[in-house]
């Protein structure tokens, strides 16, 4: 079965601060991996484009990172095909001076990682070692890339652990999902990967009713380098 992530291109939102703060007040961040109750958080309002047709999916601002903002027509798709994975909170949204309701922000509250077939996937590392300047010389960092597979999740984290420093990276480069896997909606951050991953089956559902705009599927298992760029394969899919 083919996967895909769902990437928002266009749609995105900015923060508009209208929200009336107090000391003490909690305020709604990024995606964590720390699952809890976000129920007495507040939303910083979500400014939308004024113009042209309100979309079923944006990226949010960049204090909500790594979340979606959903219709709730979206929602209730979202919910159809997978219950309990992923909790919903009523976002504010403007549409230039209009307050819209029907938003909600994503909260994943289960993460999919057991289900990455780490025998097939791979990832690129990129290492990059000090090299001290002398005297007045600046320092230098040399910096390696290389294809690297792991046996298990695991071993993944072992190695972000014990082998990387903070100005490493390591990314996903060819991922897969394990044969007879249940879900058709899956987040699995540990691979470096944020955004939501579905089916080919979800994606036509998508794409069937109207919900696709200003979102694009990019096969879970084609690396960047092949789909982005002027010769990539994106472009026999999109403009």
């Amino acid at each position: 079965m083919r996967y895909y992530e769902v990437i928002i291109m266009d749609n995105v939102a900015k923060i508009h601060h209208d929200v009336e703060l107090n000391d003490g007040d909690l305020i709604l961040g990024a995606q964590e991996r720390e699952v809890r109750d976000l129920s007495n958080h507040k939303i910083h309002t979500q400014q939308i484009k004024g113009t042209g047709k309100v979309r079923d999916f944006y990226q949010p601002s960049s204090n909500l990172t790594m979340r979606e903002i959903v219709s709730s027509k979206a929602k209730s798709f979202l919910e159809s095909n997978r219950k309990g994975n992923i909790k919903f909170y009523p976002c504010p949204v403007r549409r230039g001076k209009e307050i819209m309701d029907g938003f909600w922000i994503t909260d994943k509250v289960i993460f999919d990682d057991e289900w990455v077939d780490f025998n097939k996937s791979n990832f690129l590392y990129v290492n990059r070692n000090l090299i001290k300047g002398e005297s007045n010389q600046k320092d230098k960092y040399e910096k390696n890339i290389e294809i690297l597979s792991f046996k298990s999740l695991a071993h993944l984290k072992e190695f972000e652990l014990n082998e990387m420093w903070y100005m490493d990276e390591l990314n996903p480069y060819k991922i897969f999902i394990k044969e007879g896997c249940p879900y058709s909606i899956l987040s699995i951050p540990s691979t470096g990967i944020f955004q939501l991953i579905i089916t080919e089956e979800v994606k036509i559902e998508l794409q069937n009713q109207k919900m696709d705009k200003g979102i694009e599927f990019k096969p879970l298992e084609i690396p960047d380098e092949e789909w982005y760029g002027p010769n990539g394969l994106r472009k026999q899919f999109y403009n």
